[in-house]
């Protein structure tokens, strides 16, 4: 016999709310929805958030049971999908533009969020200010030879004029390179940041040219020393005699820097600039030249009358004549040679002569009463009476 299964599940009094009913071959089976859980032949609710099966429920929330089901209560900074607790993006694009405050980022945190300002700002109070880093105690950011300029959030460093960037910093700029920096006829300096146009050294500014200063219409020169100016300089010349750079000058003594600067009989003496050359007594200077002077042919001699000159080198001698005896004076002058009185002598004129003194010599006479007859004998004059 064939028999036909009856399917309970359409009769919706089968099984019990909040279940389904599943149809089987001569049965059927009450299966309790989600949520729920079968107690004696009812399908009552099960809550979720006391299971202590199920674990924690709802973190950062508070699990609230419902029919079949719970929900999340989040807390702030939260939102709930149902059954979670998710974190708000408060940085999201939708929300950023009203979140924090001008010149900071928005930076999402669990449960919240924070507004650091962006660099180169400061907080004070609840506004982010420019920070300036130009102005800053610990000194300029800048490396040497350039100029900060402050801007909003940041700076920038400019080279000083005359500089230019580098990697490392600022380099000077050197003007002088190009030739056409300064006036054909000037001398260009380069300057740190800068440079200069002059003219040359011993040259001054006229009329837009560079001309020839004359320094010697001022002498630089020591008084006695000769100037001579030359094209952008001069020079200084100590006089003949003198020894100097011409700034100063000092006499040069001829008579010792010389090896023989004068005649072996003559004497040096030094003057100013020069020196002079004096013959010894007894020479004659001709020329550099001393040659011996013969006194004996001066008109005046110097020896007297009745002396005899006799000349030798650089000198002479006065003999005096018979009859005279040499004086103090050697026989010079008046009274170099004075008469012998030979009077004085007994044998000048033996017997009864008279002896007269003479000029250098002298005179035997007889007397006057007796019979002259003189005769000379080796022992002189005598007379005969």
């Amino acid at each position: 016999m064939w028999m036909n299964d009856i399917d309970e599940c359409l009769d919706n009094s089968t099984c019990p709310e909040h279940s389904t009913c599943i149809n089987s071959n001569g049965s059927h089976l009450c299966i309790c929805d989600a949520g729920f859980s079968s107690v004696e032949d009812l399908c009552v609710d099960i809550d979720e958030c006391s299971d202590m099966e199920l674990g924690e429920l709802c973190t950062n929330g508070k699990c609230m049971n419902a029919i079949g089901s719970y929900y999340c209560e989040c807390m702030e900074g939260f939102w709930s999908n149902g059954t979670k607790c998710m974190d708000v993006d408060e940085c999201s694009d939708s929300l950023n533009s009203s979140v924090c405050q001008h010149h900071s980022t928005c930076v999402n945190l669990v449960g919240s969020y924070s507004c650091p300002c962006n660099e180169g700002f400061i907080l004070s109070g609840t506004e982010c200010q420019d920070v300036d880093e130009c102005n800053d105690p610990g000194g300029t950011p800048c490396p040497e030879h350039s100029l900060c300029n402050n801007r909003a959030g940041s700076f920038f460093c400019l080279c000083s004029p005359g500089y230019k960037p580098t990697s490392v910093g600022c380099e000077d700029i050197d003007e002088c390179k190009d030739n056409t920096t300064c006036r054909f006829d000037q001398v260009c300096t380069n300057l740190p940041g800068a440079y200069n146009c002059s003219c040359p050294l011993g040259h001054h500014e006229e009329k837009q040219a560079c001309v020839d200063t004359n320094e010697c219409e001022n002498s630089p020169c020591q008084p006695s020393a000769r100037c001579w100016n030359t094209p952008g300089s001069f020079s200084c010349h100590c006089p003949l005699g003198f020894a100097g750079n011409g700034s100063w000058c000092k006499d040069v003594d001829e008579c010792v820097a010389l090896a023989k600067p004068c005649h072996p009989l003559a004497h040096c003496y030094n003057t100013p600039g020069s020196f002079v050359c004096v013959c010894m007594a007894g020479y004659l200077s001709i020329g550099s030249l001393c040659v011996d002077f013969d006194e004996c042919q001066q008109a005046n001699r110097q020896c007297h009358s009745a002396a005899t000159c006799s000349n030798h080198a650089g000198g002479f001698t006065c003999s005096c004549g018979q009859g005279w005896i040499t004086s103090k004076d050697n026989g010079r002058g008046k009274g170099g040679c004075v008469d012998l009185d030979e009077c004085v002598s007994p044998i000048a004129c033996p017997g009864q002569t008279s002896c007269t003194n003479l000029p250098g010599s002298y005179n035997c006479s007889c007397p006057q009463n007796s019979t002259v007859c003189r005769m000379m004998t080796q022992k002189g004059w005598f007379c005969l009476c």
